[in-house]
């Protein structure tokens, strides 16, 4: 990909920056479920979760939300965020490391599908492997789903990106691993890339 016209790149967090398993939360539930059958969900197939990336509910909602989902009146806050959190993998240290050479030459900046239990988790995943405080300390600005109250693939997140921030949607490179969250982007006039499992931000930005 020819960088030449890029002055912003926007990073996605969840499989881009940071390793993800969603199947192990969905695992972890149905564990402790009485009734739901959890095998046939996905993160973008349950209300419940995407109003909570939308921040229209508190996490105390969540909660009990989760245990009105498994039939579990019993679970504690601590057995509901570990298990949520359970998606959350590593971050690479070189992927870190990546951030901080890019942003001596380009403005970056986060734009996440992400909820309140998941952010201090990943911030201390941040603080274990780097020694920075948390994930803000890579970028210029970081926009999360839930602060803004609205979510990709919605056309109105990106915008509001471009408007806050002053960019221009023809020098800004977006990278995400799912199709449809590129794909609005680039209704908006965004140029972006697709991190996969083959290709991570270090083969894509090597191979520029």
């Amino acid at each position: 990909m020819d960088l030449s016209t890029i002055k912003n790149i926007i990073f996605d967090l969840g499989g881009v920056v940071i390793n993800l398993d969603t199947r192990a939360t969905f695992d972890g539930f149905a564990a402790i479920s009485r009734y739901t059958d959890w095998s046939q969900n996905s993160i973008d197939e349950v209300d419940l979760f995407l109003d909570y990336e939308k921040g229209t509910i508190s996490s105390e909602e969540f909660r009990a939300g989760i245990r009105e989902m498994t039939g579990n009146a019993d679970l504690a806050d601590e057995q509901i965020d570990n298990i949520w959190n359970s998606m959350l993998l590593d971050i690479p240290l070189a992927r870190l490391e990546l951030l901080l050479q890019l942003s001596e030459k380009y403005r970056l900046f986060v734009l996440s599908n992400t909820n309140a239990i998941h952010v201090p988790a990943f911030n201390k995943i941040v603080e274990n492997v780097s020694g920075k405080p948390n994930i803000h300390a890579f970028f210029e600005k970081v926009y999360f789903s839930y602060e803004v109250k609205m979510r990709k693939p919605e056309r109105e997140i990106y915008e509001h990106v471009l408007n806050d921030s002053q960019l221009k949607s023809e020098e800004t490179l977006f990278l995400d691993d799912k199709e449809e969250n590129l794909v609005a982007a680039q209704a908006v006039g965004i140029q972006t890339g697709q991190i996969t499992s083959q290709l991570d931000i270090l083969s894509f930005f090597k191979n520029a």
